[in-house]
């Protein structure tokens, strides 16, 4: 029996990015069932256009306002419900090859896995590679020191969500963070040697411009 896959993509001003992501996953959607729901905070830039123009291939879109990142992507896997394999990949991210969702799956269903992730560069605003994401094998006790797990290169089941509940909606930088330790409390993560997704860095990214509020978050988190 094949998997079904979502793809959930939060979304809110990365007009100049979000064609780039959404063709890395229909890139993808060639080789494993993906459905795809993008979820927009209500963008005043050139972002509707563009999901207009990919209406036909999206399962389920929207333009409104919302709570944030974790409620947009909480929202999307609420759309894509009948999936049993979830993602999201941020607007202004993309998957490093189109057989990147297929590698995972594939691997989660071999090593019977429900949480697996793999490797992950860094690109620029062109989309160059420059640099690679500190990615290590899982191990729990690292993960209470630092976060070695790249969020676009990761993909839980729909057993792995509704056994730890949605993502925190309350947190703006760590959400993954956190999120990603509330799974390993309950599921032994997989590591696939692979390049599944790419991080983009640059100087507009909340990583960059909001690092006493994300150093905050990640000590709440760890404290916890």
């Amino acid at each position: 029996m094949s998997k079904k896959v979502g793809v959930i993509i939060p979304s809110y001003n990365q007009g100049r990015f979000i064609e780039d992501a959404i063709k890395s996953v229909l890139a993808n959607q060639k080789h494993i069932d993906i459905n795809i729901a993008v979820i927009d905070g209500g963008s005043t830039d050139r972002t509707i256009s563009i999901l207009q123009k990919y209406h036909n291939d999206l399962t389920f879109w929207c333009s409104e306002p919302d709570h944030g990142q974790a409620d947009a992507i909480n929202k999307g896997i609420r759309m894509l419900d009948d999936c049993d394999y979830f993602l999201w990949l941020n607007s202004d991210d993309v998957y490093e090859s189109e057989y990147s969702i297929k590698t995972i799956v594939e691997f989660a269903e071999e090593h019977n896995k429900e949480v697996c992730y793999g490797l992950s560069h860094f690109i620029d605003e062109k989309g160059q590679i420059i640099g690679e994401y500190p990615v290590e094998e899982f191990n729990y006790k690292t993960l209470g020191n630092r976060c070695f797990i790249s969020q676009p290169s990761v993909m839980f089941s729909k057993k792995a969500y509704e056994t730890v509940g949605p993502i925190n909606e309350k947190l703006t930088m760590c959400l993954d963070y956190e999120y990603w330790v509330r799974l390993a409390q309950k599921f032994e993560f997989g590591f696939v040697e692979q390049y599944i997704g790419a991080t983009r860095m640059y100087g507009e990214t909340k990583t960059s411009t909001m690092q006493q509020r994300h150093l905050k978050e990640a000590m709440a988190i760890l404290m916890k």
